[in-house]
């Protein structure tokens, strides 16, 4: 996603995720909450706790995205469905 070196300047723990919850939009950024499915300590049930909640700009947020389905779809005959991932966005911004 960026030429610039990755650096960690302060361990930062893996986080575990099993689904996210619904995209919050706000202004230019949005926020993607990221929960892990776990038994409630309340009645036994399940629940979905957050573990984290990430905020980028729209932008930034799609490359990302893009890069996952890229990174997931490199040894398949999918790459072409990550390509036209890519072309969607670098089409115009009204498009998205």
């Amino acid at each position: 996603m960026s030429a610039a070196p990755t650096v960690e300047p302060f361990c930062v723990s893996d986080t575990f995720v099993t689904g996210a919850g619904p995209l919050q939009f706000m202004g230019d950024n949005l926020r993607l909450t990221l929960f892990v499915l776990q038994r409630s300590t309340y009645d036994g049930g399940t629940e979905n706790a957050v573990v984290s909640k990430l905020v980028g700009s729209r932008s930034d947020m799609l490359k990302i995205a893009a890069d996952i389905l890229k990174g997931c779809a490199a040894h398949s005959p999918r790459d072409k469905i990550a390509d036209s991932f890519v072309e969607f966005l670098e089409g115009p911004t009204g498009r998205h």
